[in-house]
Formats: structure tokens, sequence, C-alpha cells
């Protein structure tokens, strides 16, 4: 089983928990994770790559969210130029490679696409750092990629990184604290999805009431009060 949760960065109190199967890629548990947030005035998500696919922004958006998180890592397995290496043009619908050949996109019925660059490989001097396919390079376009540009310029921004690597730490550690070795560490103590749920819920309400207690909350003859409140 995995556990995903979201906190509220000012005062660091975990606002929902999920348990969901181990092999439930992380963005499966966004909607349990937002389903109590307000119709209006929709807070910052701010998440790791895990939650920062095409897809997943995209639904946010929709949803009137405004995601902060990295967009996953582009790599080659065969250890040639990166995508991030080709100039795409959504406008215009083409892509350009290092060597500075120019392919058109193909567009599918999804909106997404694809550039090949065989006609060019053949006598390239970069092909031997681009691809070991004897059929040349291509670079496949996905039906969002325009968020993925976006995404990509906007996390270049000085003040948009200071923001994320200000608040990021916040939930390692609530993370760290649901997993100290009291509660079990990281294996579940029971079994089935429902209990380790419930489980998670009690966890989660006493690291609550412990960060509660941190920030100076008491019970007096008016109720309950926070120091400074």
């Amino acid at each position: 089983m995995k556990a995903h949760l979201s906190i509220d960065p000012d005062s660091e109190l975990i606002a929902e928990i999920v348990a969901t199967p181990a092999n439930t890629h992380d963005a499966k548990a966004v909607p349990e994770l937002l389903e109590n947030e307000p119709e209006e005035d929709k807070p910052i998500i701010l998440g790791d790559s895990a939650y920062a696919d095409a897809k997943t922004r995209s639904a946010l958006g929709e949803a009137g969210f405004t995601l902060m998180a990295k967009c996953p890592p582009i790599r080659n397995a065969t250890g040639g130029f990166t995508k991030d290496r080709f100039v795409i043009d959504l406008e215009a619908r083409t892509v350009t490679c290092p060597a500075g050949q120019l392919a058109t996109i193909t567009r599918r019925g999804d909106g997404s696409g694809t550039a090949r660059f065989a006609p060019h490989c053949g006598t390239c001097p970069l092909r031997s750092a681009c691809t070991k396919s004897n059929a040349g390079r291509s670079i496949t376009i996905n039906e969002r990629e325009a968020i993925l540009q976006h995404a990509r310029a906007e996390q270049a921004d000085p003040g948009w990184i200071a923001t994320y690597r200000a608040n990021r730490p916040l939930v390692e550690r609530k993370i760290a604290h649901l997993v100290r070795r009291g509660w079990g560490g990281r294996r579940g103590r029971t079994r089935g999805l429902r209990r380790i749920a419930t489980d998670l819920d009690t966890r989660a309400g006493a690291i609550n009431w412990a960060r509660l207690a941190t920030l100076g909350l008491t019970f007096g003859p008016g109720g309950w009060s926070l120091a400074g409140a």
C-alpha cells in the first residue's frame, strides 16, 4: 500500500491523507486529496514531478487550480539527444533538430503527433550523438504539448524556483513525521486497504494534534483557541 498526503503550508497541518495500492500512480490520488477544497478561491497546489504530467496539469487547470510542480525529467533511454534539445514550434507545426534540420509534425486524431527526421539522418554529422536507429530519429509530440511547454518556461523563472524550494520541504518533513518508528515506520500495521486508510487517518489526526500544540492551542472558558489568535 501507499500513502499520499496534502498539507496546508501555513499551519503545516495535514489536510488530507489517502491510501492506495502500491502500484497506483501518485497522480491517481489527486482527486481524493483535493475533494474537500472550496469551490471558490482555489489554492495553489505544489507537488513533485509525480503530479506534474500533462494530463494531471490539464485536469487541475480545468478544475480551477494552479499547479506548481516540476515537469517529469526528459530522458532518452538510448543515451542520445533528449527531446529538450529539439525546438518545437506548435504554431508552425515543425520541430528543429540540433543539426538545424526541420521536420513537419504529423498530427493524429487525439492531437498528438510525430516529427520524423529520417530523410536528414543518413548524412547528419550529429547522428551518432542523436540516434542509433536505422530508421533515423523521430520526436513524439504530446497531445498536451503546449501545457508542458508553458510549465517548463514557468519553472525556469527564479521567483518560481524560490517559492518551490521554500515550500517543498514542508511536506517532506510531514512525511517524515508520518513514518516515525512509533507508528511502525514505513510498514503497515494492519491488512487491507480500508484498515490501512483508517490507520492513516488516525496517524494524521495525532500528528495534527501535536502540531496544534506546537502552535499554542489551548482550551479555556471560551473554548479552543490558538496563541495570538
